[in-house]
């Protein structure tokens, strides 16, 4: 219903003294802002980095991982794919700014960026613990991981960083994240809402 036709019904039902329970869209058919979840304003305002676990992978697979083969690598599952598609088209439809993608080089990580927002810049302070260097060197990528996450992206943009459960949990002090989960970190690394993988579908309803 356009707005202008909308709010002159709800004047009617107001003057004749009937309950009003639903509010007027605007006039493209998108939700209006007092209907839109919290959540989904703060994501559409930008400057959060959004710290997102890989999809779906096939976690049957136990082996010594190495880069550069991902024959070598635990990798996503056909619905982790599917998973990825649907995460980036929900974000799409709700109009979501992405800035910067950056993802783990390993095969899970690389693919669910690419799968998700189209883009991804490989950076190997997001790969998995174990796979490049000794613990020293984990930890190190750990503490840089923490100072980025703590320094607020592009004014109107989110960034995007997708990885793994230990640099999640050194990141944001949070280890029990799912796959396909994203962590939504504010000013100073600050966690200020979790979005889990099927969570889109309900966040993208009008």
């Amino acid at each position: 219903m356009p707005r202008r036709v909308c709010c002159v019904v709800v004047a009617v039902l107001l003057a004749s003294g009937a309950p009003v329970l639903a509010g007027c869209g605007d006039d493209d058919g998108q939700p209006s802002a007092a209907t839109t979840k919290p959540i989904v304003r703060s994501l559409q305002a930008g400057g959060l980095t959004l710290l997102m676990r890989h999809a779906l992978s096939d976690t049957a697979i136990n082996q010594q991982e190495r880069l550069g083969s991902c024959a070598t690598q635990r990798n996503l599952t056909q619905a982790g794919r599917e998973q990825a598609r649907a995460i980036g088209r929900a974000i799409r439809a709700l109009r979501i700014p992405i800035g910067q993608v950056r993802a783990s080089p390993l095969c899970r990580t690389r693919d669910t960026a690419r799968l998700a927002f189209g883009r991804a810049t490989l950076d190997r302070m997001l790969v998995n613990n174990g796979i490049l260097g000794t613990l020293r060197d984990d930890r190190r990528r750990g503490d840089a991981l923490r100072a980025v996450v703590r320094r607020p992206p592009q004014a109107g943009e989110n960034t995007v960083l997708v990885t793994h459960t230990p640099n999640i949990s050194a990141a944001s002090g949070e280890a029990g994240v799912q796959e396909g989960e994203i962590l939504l970190l504010g000013r100073g690394g600050r966690i200020v809402g979790r979005v889990e993988a099927d969570d889109w579908s309900s966040l993208t309803e009008g």
